[in-house]
Parts: structure tokens; sequence; C-alpha cells
């Protein structure tokens, strides 16, 4: 009878400790900030950052922990161009233009499927047009305070976004 009690109190206890454990959607949940962008060049290659114009990029990504996501992501100094155009629109120039579209940024719904560690990003709005409508499947982990996100794909080179938890207080 001792041995029942005791494998009841430990199955108890086990139990309780899986439920204080978060599922992967609850680990998304947060604000994100872009640390490094890397490549890799085939299989037996080691991951290095980008060095085109995804070399040291800048952004964030939120997950709201109730499904729904955003990504923004800039060039390194995009905050610090300077506009060649005196106004509005009609006076941007091809060099403002060129700017503009280094700002890459879409909103959506996401899921997590967490046996196959894929999340995937239902795209609402982009300012991408052919990207509306779409859904960017991501291979993801999650080390620490990293997440890593890796945009499915069977051709190479293949890319790597890493993330770091931004903490709110």
């Amino acid at each position: 009878m001792k041995y029942i009690c005791l494998c009841l109190l430990i199955s108890l206890a086990a139990s309780c400790q899986r439920e204080k454990e978060l599922s992967d959607f609850d680990k998304f949940t947060g604000r994100w900030t872009l640390y490094i962008v890397e490549i890799q060049a085939d299989s037996a290659s080691n991951w290095k950052p980008r060095q085109d114009h995804y070399r040291n990029r800048k952004g964030f990504i939120l997950y709201d922990g109730r499904g729904g996501m955003g990504v923004h992501h800039v060039t390194e100094d995009y905050d610090k161009y300077k506009f060649e155009g005196s106004g509005g629109l009609d006076s941007l120039t091809f060099e403002d233009l060129r700017h503009l579209a280094d700002n890459f940024v879409y909103f959506g719904k996401y899921k997590v499927n967490d046996s196959l560690k894929v999340v995937e990003h239902h795209i609402e709005s982009t300012n991408f047009q052919n990207r509306w409508g779409t859904v960017a499947k991501r291979k993801y982990f999650f080390s620490g305070d990293t997440l890593i996100l890796s945009p499915i794909t069977d051709k190479y080179p293949k890319t790597r976004l890493k993330w770091t938890s931004l903490i709110d207080k």
C-alpha cells in the first residue's frame, strides 16, 4: 500500500510539473528584436552572417499570444537616411524609393505546429502586394532567450533569423 501511495504522489507531482511548462505557442508570445541574419551556402557549410542587403538588419517581431503577429525589419542605418525629395510622394527620387524598398513588414495571424516545429504566418497585410494572402512557413527553435526562424525551402543558400526576447516591464 505504501508503494502505491508513493507512486500516486510521484505521478501527481510529475503531472503538475508538466502543466507548468509553456507550450511552444506560449513561448512565442511577446516582442523580439532581430539579432542577426545568417546564411548557409550548402548542407556542409557553417552558418555565417549575411553580407548583402540583409547585413546588420534590425527590427522587431511581435506575437500577441492570441494568434496575431507582425514583423518589421530594415537595413542598417535605415533611420539615418536623409531623403532627397522635398516633401510628398511625387517628390521622391529614385534613391528615396530604393531606400523605402529596404523596409520589410507584414502582419497577420500565426499558427504553431509543435510536433513539426513550424510556425505559419498567414499574411494579411504587407508592403509587397504579391505576398498578401500567402502563408510564410518557418522552422523554429528556441535557445534560451533566442528564437531562431528559418524560412522553409529546399534550395541553398538557406537563411535563418535570430531574434532575442525583449522583456517589457
